[in-house]
């Protein structure tokens, strides 16, 4: 809580930023994580990456002028067609929190933002109200991403800092130098805002460039990630 704190005091935290690593560093302490290896994770990129795709059709109906971004009365109309109930000020602060690159509208892979920060903070404006979003598939899928992050949060503070990306990414690397090469360059590509720390936000969101996901009008630019043996 400490590093919390510290940002708090900073003006650095959002409230779904305070909520997601709260959620993050309280299934950390309670997660029975499988995950052996970062390498056994990334057998599951496909399976990850169709999974994303499955939903592009939920987004691309939403898009309703075609312009591949969700303005803000198009992502509350799709949360209301996916029967996601928040009040329109909790959806704005999703938008918000989602909208990566600030340039007011949510891209495809910042939808993925959304719908995850949505199903792992799961809390409903109306209490009785399912809380999941409706989409099983990616549902399953952001509870294997939340345990590669907690798997890569050995201090299980609801964040992974510099020293735990690479000492998870030693683990699965037969040279050490080379493990630490990775471990810096995929902290780099995570760590979105530079403050030395990645939040499980900023985990999803490079991770959907490493699965090889692309926006509507994306063709190129991406960081996959490959065996690190």
């Amino acid at each position: 809580m400490g590093l919390i704190q510290s940002q708090e005091q900073k003006g650095q935290l959002t409230k779904i930023e305070r909520r997601m690593i709260q959620a993050m560093a309280e299934r950390a302490q309670i997660a029975n994580v499988v995950l052996k290896t970062f390498n056994t994770f990334i057998l599951k990129f496909p399976k990850i990456d169709a999974s994303f795709e499955a939903v592009r059709e939920v987004f691309n109906k939403a898009d309703k002028n075609g312009d591949g971004s969700l303005d803000m009365d198009e992502l509350k109309q799709c949360l209301q067609e996916l029967q996601v109930e928040y009040s329109d000020q909790e959806i704005e602060e999703f938008h918000h929190e989602s909208d990566m690159d600030s340039t007011h509208g949510i891209q495809f892979k910042e939808f993925i933002v959304v719908l995850a920060l949505i199903y792992l903070l799961g809390r409903p404006t109306h209490t009785g109200v399912k809380s999941a979003i409706g989409l099983p598939d990616l549902e399953a899928t952001f509870d294997e991403i939340a345990e590669a992050f907690v798997f890569f949060d050995r201090n299980k503070d609801g964040y992974v800092s510099k020293k735990e990306m690479i000492w998870a990414i030693n683990e699965a690397s037969p040279s050490g130098r080379h493990g630490h090469r990775i471990g810096v360059q995929r902290f780099e590509e995570m760590d979105w805002d530079k403050d030395g720390m990645i939040t499980f936000k900023e985990f999803l969101f490079a991770f959907t460039d490493w699965v090889g996901l692309e926006n509507d009008e994306e063709e190129t630019g991406h960081n996959n990630v490959s065996s690190t043996s």
